[in-house]
């Protein structure tokens, strides 16, 4: 079984080319992804564990590189040890990034969607049943107090009552529409 040095070359070649690529050789630079991508791959995979996460920040480390090299930067000597220490920092990144911002496969979003959809258009034809069971004047209290958000005094206007008498056809709404609904839940089973 060959060795790593067996398989690079020696480290002087590994120095000639690094100067090649750092003078921004594309052959030089294809010979050094060539060379590393598939080891940097599988460690990143190793520490990421999702195939494509490992492409991408695999690809990243190499686009840094190029980078640095474009701005007369990156490793002089070490090139594996650079581009590890780079690999580390973007899987961390990584893993920081995937904690604060969770995911979710994109199944079970789907199945959770569609799951959420279908509750509430179950609960938005209860509320309309539940509606047509209020009296006139506290079925219009609720649709302007909650659909249409308009203040109290407003909705006194527009029905001619006191804020008072609007406040009391609210709770009266509200109590029955919480029955009826409740009603309806035992109905229908529990959604």
């Amino acid at each position: 079984m060959e060795t790593f040095l067996e398989r690079s070359g020696t480290v002087t070649d590994e120095q000639a080319l690094l100067a090649r690529a750092r003078s921004l050789d594309p052959e030089a630079l294809a010979e050094l992804h060539e060379r590393y991508y598939r080891m940097l791959y599988f460690y990143v995979l190793g520490r990421v564990g999702e195939r494509m996460a490992a492409e991408d920040l695999t690809a990243e480390v190499f686009t840094r590189l190029l980078e640095a090299f474009h701005r007369g930067r990156g490793p002089e000597r070490h090139l594996v040890a650079w581009l590890f220490r780079t690999a580390d920092h973007l899987v961390a990144d990584h893993h920081r990034a995937r904690y604060r911002r969770p995911e979710v496969a994109l199944e079970e979003a789907w199945a959770a969607a569609r799951e959420e959809e279908r509750s509430d258009v179950v609960v938005q034809e209860r509320v309309r049943e539940a509606l047509e069971h209020l009296t006139p004047d506290q079925r219009a209290v609720i649709l302007m107090r909650f659909w249409m958000d308009l203040p109290l005094a407003q909705i006194a206007r527009e029905l001619g009552k006191s804020v008072g008498a609007v406040k009391l056809l609210q709770h009266r709404a509200l109590a029955a529409l919480a029955k009826r609904l409740q009603d309806l839940r035992s109905d229908h089973g529990a959604a």
